[in-house]
């Protein structure tokens, strides 16, 4: 099976692409000029999707996540789409981060009305040990996240591994659903960390 991912870089598709590597495959990364290839599966994960980006660059944001989805879908019209968009696409607000939500559920219509061979991955907050500084979880760890206004709103998160192992298996991702304050409290004070939670 040839793999393509998009979004290499990126905290998932880092950790994609070293568990197909550890099963043997040599998946193809695609450059920020995705040029066609032939494969049987596309990853897209290219995605702008930090909080900073997403909160002062949102139109930009908005724009890239539209982009970038309809390059990958030239890559190889074959190929299975394997998309991943937020789980905040169900919950849309006119909101910074709503406008993120609003563009990635705007991708999932998009490929919903395309001719290709899809499936459609709502992607919790994730977490592991080399997440980006500047996600919440992460922020917890290091003692640099805000106190959560609403502390009992309840979040969905999976760790990193989870994650990974869904989309090679094209399985379901296994998810927590926790409070935010559980995770202010929890991942801040050192009661759980970033290592996969059982």
């Amino acid at each position: 099976m040839e793999i393509a991912v998009t979004g290499h870089t990126g905290f998932i598709g880092r950790n994609l692409v070293e568990e197909f590597k550890r099963q043997g495959y040599n998946p193809i990364l695609i450059d920020k000029n995705f040029t066609p290839v032939k494969c049987d599966r596309i990853y897209h994960l290219a995605c702008p999707a930090t909080t900073y980006h997403i909160t002062n660059n949102t139109i930009s944001v908005m724009d890239a996540i539209l982009d970038l989805t309809r390059k990958a879908m030239n890559i190889c019209s074959d190929a299975l789409f394997v998309n991943a968009s937020s789980f905040g696409a169900a919950d849309i607000n006119e909101s910074k981060q709503g406008g993120y939500n609003v563009a990635k559920r705007c991708m999932e219509i998009y490929l919903s009305h395309s001719k290709i061979n899809y499936i459609n991955y709502r992607i919790p907050s994730v977490y592991g040990q080399d997440a980006s500084t500047d996600s919440f979880i992460k922020r917890c760890v290091l003692g640099t996240a805000y106190k959560p206004t609403n502390s009992s709103q309840i979040w969905p998160i999976s760790h990193v591994d989870d994650v990974v192992e869904a989309l090679i298996n094209l399985s379901e991702i296994k998810i927590e659903y926790i409070t935010l304050g559980e995770i202010y409290e929890q991942f801040t004070s050192g009661k759980r960390n970033l290592i996969k939670h059982e």
